[in-house]
């Protein structure tokens, strides 16, 4: 099982919950809070490198972006991390 940090699972969470599994840095920011655009925008580059998600260039406004496409690798990725933690819940009653 791959390991995520909690802030990467937050991220993806949000990817993963958008229309189509995709979206830009500044939209993944928008809909979470306590988080910087450095902070979701380098998690979502790192968490790309891993393969949980894709980037391609996109058109944000009258901008090129960088747009992020969850894969099936990061649905997975987090829905084991809920697995985990649901079984070490069960595990401490």
């Amino acid at each position: 099982m791959a390991k995520i940090t909690e802030n990467m699972k937050a991220v993806l969470t949000v990817l993963a919950g958008r229309e189509n599994g995709e979206g830009f840095a500044r939209e993944v920011l928008a809909q979470m809070e306590g988080k910087t655009f450095n902070g979701v925008n380098a998690t979502l580059a790192a968490a790309a490198g891993k393969g949980y998600c894709t980037k391609a260039k996109g058109v944000l406004g009258d901008k090129m972006l960088t747009k992020y496409t969850i894969t099936d690798a990061g649905r997975e990725v987090i829905a084991e991390t809920v697995d985990t933690e649901e079984a070490e819940a069960v595990d401490a009653e």
